[in-house]
């Protein structure tokens, strides 16, 4: 059997992405599939969780075996051993450190073989939101607050030396 997956993400409204993939491939060759076609490191944390209709996460299928009881392992799990119908439901956590997902979905099902090597990429359309989400800092001296510290301790830069040698720092000195 062959299921779609539909993936989509609230921070871009037109991304849409429709995989094919064999019921006895693996999560992780989806996960492959996934990050081949997006360009996205490999290298990156990952983890898919079966969910419900309202997007709670039931079962973690991560990429690296986290020694953690109860969760699958994707290069060990297959797609049959969760998924049997549409309208069944799936996250792609692909930014473990911000939590960012792909909310994903069984949107069709065939009894055959695939003529094509699977899993493939029959849909990809709209702006690929980027794989780590780089978040812009500006602050300043005021926003943490340094002049209040400044009153209180004097001005840290008048203490510093001009040069290291100073310190007399060796190569062979340990800390």
């Amino acid at each position: 059997m062959i299921f779609t997956f539909r993936f989509i993400t609230d921070e871009e409204e037109s991304f849409i992405m429709d995989i094919n993939i064999n019921h006895n491939q693996t999560f992780e060759q989806l996960h492959d599939a996934i990050q081949e076609k997006l360009d996205y490191d490999p290298a990156q944390l990952a983890s898919f969780f079966i969910s419900n209709e309202s997007w709670e996460k039931l079962q973690e299928i991560t990429l690296l075996d986290m020694g953690v009881e109860g969760c699958k392992n994707m290069a060990d799990s297959r797609i049959e051993d969760f998924f049997t119908a549409k309208n069944q439901h799936l996250l792609y956590e692909f930014d473990y450190l911000a939590g960012r997902l792909f909310f994903g979905n069984v949107i069709r099902t065939i009894d055959a073989a695939s003529p094509i090597d699977l899993p493939s990429v029959s849909k990809l359309e709209g702006p690929i939101p980027p794989q780590i989400k780089r978040f812009d800092v500006n602050l300043n001296d005021e926003d943490w607050g340094n002049d209040e510290i400044e009153d209180e301790y004097g001005d840290f830069e008048d203490e510093l030396p001009e040069d290291l040698e100073d310190y007399n720092i060796h190569e062979d000195n340990s800390i």
